[in-house]
């Protein structure tokens, strides 16, 4: 007997669509050929509270939260939205008055089997906002290697302040 599929299966994880809002902040646009996406986590450290006359230890409470980097990957394509933004964060130092909107929106949405990330009417089963978002690296050209075969990848490391289901 083969095993039921139902809304309660794991999700698989090839298909999904990266969403990226514009700098003014407008309406998200999506980000063609985005290959991997790293994982999206939070680390909550701990806190140490010590009471007078107990003896057994300390209290242990929830502290600050800290959130992990998210990593894009994609093939070298003609693209330019990620390295767009990634020049812009660049420029920070050298005209702070100059730009802005250099922290973005950025959504990640995950479709099951019978959605098409590709057909804008197929809704994502699973969404994540990610807030106030911006580029910490970016790899423009990866290693060069006459002698592989291999797919060239660029990448950008986004910093967030945070993370909410939709």
């Amino acid at each position: 007997m083969a095993p039921r599929a139902s809304k309660f299966d794991p999700l698989r994880t090839f298909k999904f669509r990266l969403r990226v809002a514009d700098a003014a902040g407008g309406a998200p646009r999506t980000v063609a050929g985005v290959t991997r996406v790293s994982a999206l986590g939070r680390t909550v450290a701990p806190t140490e509270l010590k009471e007078g006359g107990d003896f057994l230890g300390a209290r242990q409470n929830p502290g600050m939260v800290s959130y992990d980097d998210v990593t894009l990957e994609w093939g070298l394509s003609a693209d330019r939205t990620l390295e767009e933004w990634a020049n812009a964060v660049a420029r920070v130092h050298e005209d702070p008055a100059g730009v802005s909107h250099f922290k973005r929106t950025v959504f990640l949405d995950v479709y099951d089997l019978a959605g098409n990330p590709q057909d804008r009417e197929s809704r994502p089963v699973l969404s994540y906002k990610l807030h106030r978002c911006w580029v910490t690296k970016y790899v423009a050209l990866p290693e060069l290697n006459a002698e592989s075969g291999g797919v060239g990848l660029q990448s950008v490391t986004l910093r967030h302040e945070g993370f909410e289901r939709i």
